[in-house]
C-alpha cells in the first residue's frame, strides 16, 4: 500500500471521527411541501442526474431543484440553463449551507463521496450518491455509521435494485428452487478501441481558463495528493487510483450489489483481484481487464470478470446444487443485450424431479429486463417522505465495499484479503 493511501485513510478517519461536532440543519418536510434538492456534481453522469431530478419534478412537483455545485464553469452553466431559478456554487461547502436545502445528489469523483455524504448528513440532509458509495471501504463504514446516527436517508446510485429483476430473482432463490445455491457469476464487459474513460478535453479548460473555462482545481483535488492541473485527471479521472478504483468501484459495484440483495447482504470473509492493463497504453493506472473474487460466509463463492477491451464477458448466472439461473445481460455481450427473461435448468441428477415439480424441463421468469434509472431515483424521493428503508441503503453499500475495494486492493498489493464479518475488521493487515 502507498504511504500517500495510508496517511489519506488516518486523515479522513480523524476528521470523521471530529465531524459529528457540526449542527444538524435538516428539518421535517411537510406533506404538501417540496424537497428541496442540491445537485454536487455536473459532468456527464452528474447532469443525468439533474435530469432525473427534472423528471420527477415535471412529473409530481414534490420536488425542487435549488441549488447547483461544480469547479467546472461550463458545467454549472449548462446546468444553470436547465434550471434557471437555482443557485449556483463552485464549492460544495457553500451549497450545503443554502437555506432550506433538504436533500443533495452526489456525482463527483470517486475520492469525494465519503467527504461530501458526511457534510450532508451532519447538516441533516438527505443523500443520493453514485455509485461507488465511498473511495475506499474504511470511509463506506463512517459513512454507514453516521447514516444511522443522524437517522437519514441514504441511497447509493446501483439503479439495478430498483427493477423487479432482482425482487423476482430473490423469490426464486429463497423458496429453494435451486438448492443451496454455492456460486454466483457475472460481467459488465465492453469494447473501447478509443480507450474506455477517454472522455472528450475541452481545450482550454482549467485553472488559468477565462471565463466558462475556469476550473477550480484546488477544490476539485480535495484530500487527493497536490498536483499541477492536468486536463487527462480532470476529464478522465477513473483512470487514476487517486479518484477512482477503476473498473471495480465504476463497474463491478453494479454486478456485486445485486448479488448481495438476491442472496444475502453480507460482508464477504476472503476477496481478490487479478487483472492487468493489456492493452490500453495512455498514461493510464488502473487495469483494462479486471477480476474480482470472493467467498461468503453463507458457503458461496462470487466472480466478477470484466473488460474494457472485449465484450464478451462470462455467463451471468446463479449456481445452485439442484439447479442453475441463467440470468442473461446487456454487458455479456451482443449475445445478452435485449434480454428481458431468465431460465432456471435444473442439474442432471434432479431432472426427473424438477420436471416432476414443475411439470417442465426448463422454467423461463419472464419480466426481469432493464427497467432504466428514473425507478431508483423515485425511490429515494419516496423513501425521504416514507422514511422507509431505500432499495441501496448504506448498509448495503458499505458491505458491498468490502468486496469492490478490498479486491482493488488485492490487486495492488499482490495479497488476499481476510476480512472479519462479525468485528467488521480486516483480520490480515
Amino acid at each position: 500500500m502507498s504511504a500517500h493511501r495510508t496517511a489519506t485513510r488516518r486523515d479522513f478517519l480523524r476528521y470523521s471521527a471530529a465531524a459529528p461536532a457540526i449542527m444538524a440543519a435538516g428539518r421535517a418536510i411537510g406533506a404538501n411541501e417540496r424537497i428541496a434538492v442540491g445537485v454536487i456534481g455536473l459532468g456527464g453522469r452528474g447532469s443525468y442526474l439533474l435530469d432525473m431530478v427534472l423528471h420527477r419534478v415535471a412529473g409530481k412537483s414534490d420536488v425542487e431543484v435549488v441549488a447547483l455545485c461544480d469547479p467546472y464553469q461550463a458545467r454549472l452553466n449548462k446546468a444553470a440553463a436547465k434550471v434557471p431559478g437555482a443557485k449556483t456554487y463552485v464549492h460544495h461547502q457553500e451549497l450545503l449551507q443554502h437555506p432550506g436545502l433538504n436533500a443533495v445528489t452526489i456525482a463527483t469523483p470517486d475520492h469525494w463521496h465519503a467527504p461530501i455524504a458526511l457534510a450532508a448528513l451532519d447538516r441533516g440532509l438527505e443523500v443520493y450518491c453514485e455509485k461507488p458509495m465511498t473511495h475506499t471501504l474504511e470511509e463506506a463504514r463512517v459513512v454507514r455509521d453516521r447514516v444511522r446516527e443522524k437517522n437519514r436517508i441514504m441511497q447509493v446510485g446501483v439503479q439495478a435494485l430498483s427493477w423487479e429483476r432482482w425482487r423476482k430473482i430473490r423469490e426464486v432463490v429463497q423458496a429453494g428452487t435451486l438448492g443451496k445455491v454455492v456460486a454466483v457469476q457475472g460481467t459488465y464487459s465492453r469494447n473501447n478501441q478509443q480507450g474506455d474513460w477517454n472522455w472528450k478535453i475541452d481545450p482550454g479548460a482549467g485553472p488559468d481558463g477565462a471565463g466558462e473555462l475556469r476550473i477550480d482545481w484546488k477544490q476539485w483535488l480535495g484530500n487527493a495528493p497536490e498536483r499541477p492541473f492536468d486536463p487527462d485527471r480532470f476529464f478522465r479521472f477513473r483512470k487514476y487510483w487517486d479518484y477512482s478504483g477503476g473498473i471495480a468501484t465504476d463497474l463491478h459495484y453494479h454486478i456485486v450489489a445485486p448479488f448481495h440483495l438476491a442472496l444475502e447482504n453480507e460482508h464477504p470473509a476472503r476477496i481478490a483481484g487479478m487483472g492487468g492493463l493489456w492493452i490500453y497504453n495512455d498514461g493510464r493506472e488502473v487495469p483494462d481487464t479486471f477480476l474480482t473474487a470472493a467467498d461468503y460466509p453463507g458457503k458461496y463463492s462470487l466472480t466478477v470478470q470484466s473488460s474494457q477491451v472485449n465484450e464478451i464477458g462470462p455467463t451471468m448466472m446463479i449456481r445452485g446444487t439442484r439447479a442453475t439461473m441463467h440470468l442473461g445481460d446487456e454487458w455479456e455481450g451482443p449475445q445478452g443485450r435485449n434480454v428481458n427473461v431468465a431460465r432456471i435448468v435444473p442439474e442432471t441428477p434432479f431432472r426427473r424431479d424438477f420436471r416432476t415439480q414443475w411439470g417442465k424441463d426448463e422454467i423461463v421468469l419472464e419480466g426481469v429486463g432493464n427497467e432504466g434509472d428514473q425507478k431508483h431515483m423515485d425511490n429515494f424521493f419516496d423513501c425521504v417522505r416514507t422514511r422507509q428503508k431505500p432499495n441501496c441503503d448504506a448498509d448495503m453499500g458499505y458491505k458491498v465495499m468490502t468486496a469492490i475495494d478490498l479486491s482493488v486492493r488485492s490487486y495492488r498489493e499482490n495479497k488476499i484479503f481476510l476480512f472479519d464479518p462479525r468485528a467488521e475488521r480486516i483480520a490480515n493487515l
